[in-house]
């Protein structure tokens, strides 16, 4: 665990998994599941391999205050949010996701005209 100078906490994987298995994060993860149940990304029910997802990056982590800056994703979800968030630069997930709708118009596209033979 490192402390930087504006008293933001990074934490490395280690300390991450060490929080993980606490008491603390188990309990707080499985009442936030329970109250959320659905996937907001795809509408379908949270799986039982579904991530409780970190939404403020980089807050500290060990911070549960505020349910707000968590949210549970399915494991297909969840690794989407991560490519397009944590792989490109701030604000450059916007353009990728814009690409990324342009691509599945066309491919619509395509299967509406399959589907009407």
């Amino acid at each position: 665990m490192i402390t930087r100078p504006n008293h933001v906490t990074k934490y490395d994987q280690a300390d991450k998994q060490r929080f993980r298995a606490g008491l603390k994060w188990r309990m707080f993860r499985k009442q936030l599941k329970d109250k959320q149940k659905i996937d907001p990304v795809t509408g379908q029910k949270l799986t039982k391999m579904a991530n409780c997802h970190h939404k403020d990056l980089y807050g500290d982590y060990e911070d549960l205050s505020d349910e707000r800056k968590f949210v549970f994703l399915n494991v297909a979800t969840h690794d989407v949010v991560h490519f397009f968030f944590l792989r490109s630069k701030p604000r450059e997930w916007r353009k990728r996701i814009l690409r990324m709708i342009h691509i599945l118009k066309e491919m619509e596209k395509y299967a509406e005209e399959y589907y009407k033979l």
